[in-house]
């Protein structure tokens, strides 16, 4: 047996030294817990896109597409909002009583891009009026169509709440090939200017010449939580406080998959497409991401540094340490059944669906991809289901023969 098939516990050498929060890799390697935060919104970015590619292949025609997206998340967020939810989220953002519509939207949507390290500043946040822009965007790989997605559930929260109406245009987008995001809200009362169509989040605005435009030399990297001068805390100004540690568990859901899955789960109730025709796309497309991330040989070297593979370690071990550090940093509990040759684990499988089972069926189709490429062609990843409970997540690393693979 390999010396490292055996994992040293976790309760080993506790207390000798000072305790950090960190990931531990299968070899005792330690990712800080900023760099984890940071791991996972980007990590939740690069599965949004991949279910962005399929919601293209789906729907092929770009203003089709964006007023589909966008349709279908306005009424979600409605749903949500409207629920006994809203007046949590409300009370969570220390929202006082005499605020309204946009306004309850504006705080919302701030504290989220701080929350997905998408940091910025808020330029205006006046009686007619709100400007928010950000410097950094994990989600600027996604394409326009999240913009205008995203904008456009600001809509739909500021219609949930009442009083005088705010436009929300992203009139700006990192994602486009702009320095910055930039969202403006204006209240039309004020500002009169034609309807748009609903998944039209590009302007035109009324109040072009307030735009405060910050040089790229004075943009900053982090968001409040792991800032100094924000004492470590993100703040809305309405005295909600929040460290980075309470800010974690809402960066793992991967909201962009999410709103992909609100657009195509009607089509499929209407029977336009069918769960079958989205499986097998997803399959395709992760599975074919997965290999790519590792096709490249510098890459494989880039992950082993990253986790501290030994040397001498090849196999399921390489591909089950980078899993282990994907798990960990979305909060998924694991066990470790097998670490040798082979590789198992259980998890819970409703923690890594997250109300969506599509969403393991992309996770196990990339990791599928990853191993061809990270460990080589005899390997296989897959689920195994024999002895095993429904509620349970199998995932099975080993050698294998398929033909029809």
């Amino acid at each position: 047996m390999s010396k490292y098939a055996t994992r040293v516990p976790n309760e080993v050498g506790k207390g000798a030294l000072p305790d950090h929060p960190a990931i531990k890799t299968p070899w005792e390697k330690l990712i800080s817990f900023h760099d984890a935060y940071h791991y996972a919104c980007r990590h939740i970015a690069v599965i949004d896109s991949s279910f962005f590619q399929v919601l293209r292949i789906l729907i092929p025609d770009y203003e089709q597409r964006c007023k589909a997206l966008c349709d279908a998340n306005f009424e979600n967020i409605k749903r949500v909002m409207l629920s006994p939810y809203g007046e949590i989220h409300k009370n969570n953002h220390c929202v006082h009583p005499f605020m309204s519509g946009g306004f309850i939207a504006a705080l919302f949507g701030d504290a989220g891009d701080e929350r997905l390290c998408m940091t910025g500043r808020v330029n205006d946040y006046g009686q007619y009026r709100v400007e928010k822009e950000l410097d950094e965007c994990p989600w600027d790989i996604l394409g326009s169509e999240i913009c205008r997605a995203s904008t456009h559930v600001l809509d739909g929260i500021n219609e949930c709440f009442g009083g005088p109406g705010l436009d929300f245009q992203m009139v700006e987008a990192k994602g486009c090939g702009d320095l910055h995001c930039r969202i403006v809200a204006e209240c039309r009362n004020k500002y009169p200017l034609p309807k748009g169509e609903s998944w039209e989040k590009f302007g035109p605005i009324a109040t072009a010449d307030q735009i405060k435009f910050t040089p790229e030399d004075q943009m900053i990297k982090e968001p409040q939580q792991f800032r100094s001068e924000c004492d470590y805390k993100y703040r809305n100004g309405l005295n909600m406080e929040e460290s980075a540690a309470h800010m974690h568990p809402g960066v793992m859901h991967p909201l962009g998959a999410d709103y992909v899955m609100n657009t195509l789960n009607p089509m499929i109730s209407n029977n336009e497409i069918t769960e079958e025709q989205v499986a097998h796309i997803v399959k395709c497309v992760f599975e074919a991401a997965g290999k790519m991330t590792f096709g490249e040989y510098f890459a494989i070297k880039g992950l082993r540094d990253w986790i501290g593979v030994p040397n001498d370690v090849n196999g399921g071990r390489v591909l089950g340490g980078y899993i282990e550090v994907v798990l960990q940093a979305l909060r998924i509990e694991f066990d470790v059944v097998t670490f040798e040759e082979e590789v198992i684990y259980d998890c819970k499988l409703s923690d890594l669906e997250r109300r969506h089972p599509m969403l393991t069926h992309a996770y196990l189709s990339m990791w599928n991809g990853m191993c061809k490429t990270l460990v080589g062609s005899q390997w296989f990843l897959w689920r195994e289901t024999e002895g095993v409970s429904a509620e349970t997540l199998r995932i099975r690393i080993g050698k294998k023969i398929d033909k029809f693979c």
